[in-house]
């Protein structure tokens, strides 16, 4: 494998991935929305850490970065066409959905749940400023956007390492590396009031780092554990399932850091050592998914959060069982994330490409996963 050829092939495997870990945060927010509003335990509980699906798209995130645009490193010229194409993949969107679920919360307030709907809350959480709480007190309008906080100053770190020639970029990133480690070893802590520091050396950002790992490993030397890969495929998954059932079940608190993001980093590593080497048959539906995973993980929680609400406000939780009516929701949810990709992200995604990137850059190929 040389470096000029790899960012070129499709990497089939991490792109169904994709499409599972989004399915895994729509079945956590399913069990967590049955329980608080329906007073049902869904599925057993067995989705109860799908929140580690996070955690996957975080170490992904970080192996896009170097495995795809690791040419442009030291390369200031690419800066601006390497945020542009970021700030198109992001923001549109994501503020579209941010304005719809607002406009609804201010129709029907009770969808709200007492959340602050002011205009600063909403360009606050448009432009995706860090927040003290952002999972209970300061919650952006749409939830899950405290993770895209994390991916927007992810990029700007590597940015860093495109504006600035390596011997500048990498001290200053290894004393940003350094002071993270020690943040989240509990050795440096930050007062209360210098709470955006908690998200500029956050242990979240770790698994950006995790993902770096991996590509320059697969990079490197991929022909040294290709032999391997499938070794290492199984042991990652069975790694997955295992901590599942302990999170689900094991009544223990399990740290994501080096845990799930460390098997995130190892199946990130396997799967793309076998589409590389194996180049594997996936099917068509499977693919899709992974393509639609971004609309499913920003459409998820109004969806869910809507059809719970009406269900919890005419009592009919006793009729929303443990299994069926769970499935049928996430499903549903599943379902309306893919049809918002297909009618609203792929084509404003495409038009946005055409009209301002391309007008705007000429860039070379570059590969996709």
């Amino acid at each position: 494998m040389t470096e000029s050829s790899t960012p070129h092939k499709k990497l089939n495997l991490l792109q169904v991935y994709r499409g599972i870990a989004a399915v895994l945060v729509v079945m956590v927010h399913v069990t967590l929305k049955s329980a608080e509003r329906l007073n049902q335990v869904a599925f057993l509980n067995l989705f109860g850490a799908g929140w580690s699906a996070v955690d996957y798209f975080f170490v992904l995130s970080g192996f896009i970065m170097v495995y795809v645009h690791r040419s442009a490193i030291g390369k200031k010229d690419q800066l601006k066409s390497f945020l542009v194409k970021r700030a198109v993949r992001i923001y549109p969107i994501y503020w579209i959905i941010t304005l719809s679920v607002w406009c609804l919360f201010l129709v029907i307030p009770a969808f709200a749940n007492n959340q602050d709907l002011s205009w600063a809350q909403v360009i606050e959480s448009l432009l995706l400023i860090p927040q003290k709480d952002p999972h209970f007190k300061d919650k952006f309008i749409l939830e899950v956007g405290w993770t895209l906080t994390y991916e927007i100053y992810f990029y700007l770190l590597f940015s860093i390492a495109i504006w600035l020639k390596p011997k500048h970029s990498v001290p200053l990133l290894s004393a940003w590396l350094l002071v993270t480690i020690l943040h989240y070893r509990k050795i440096v802590k930050f007062p209360d009031d210098f709470f955006v520091l908690e998200t500029v050396f956050g242990e979240m950002n770790l698994e950006f780092v995790f993902g770096c790992l991996a590509a320059y490993i697969v990079i490197k030397y991929n022909n040294n554990i290709r032999k391997y890969r499938w070794i290492l495929f199984g042991i990652a998954n069975l790694g997955y399932v295992i901590l599942l059932m302990l999170a689900a079940w094991g009544n223990i608190a399990i740290g994501r850091i080096p845990t799930f993001g460390v098997l995130a980093a190892l199946l990130i590593i396997a799967a793309t050592s076998i589409d590389l080497k194996d180049s594997p048959k996936i099917p068509d539906l499977l693919i899709f998914l992974g393509e639609a995973s971004y609309s499913i993980f920003l459409t998820h929680m109004p969806v869910i959060s809507a059809i719970t609400k009406i269900l919890q406000k005419a009592n009919l939780g006793k009729y929303f069982d443990g299994f069926f009516a769970p499935a049928l929701l996430a499903v549903f949810t599943v379902v309306f994330g893919c049809i918002f990709y297909s009618l609203i992200e792929k084509p404003l995604t495409v038009f946005l490409r055409k009209n301002i990137v391309e007008k705007m850059f000429h860039p070379k190929a570059e590969g996709r996963i």
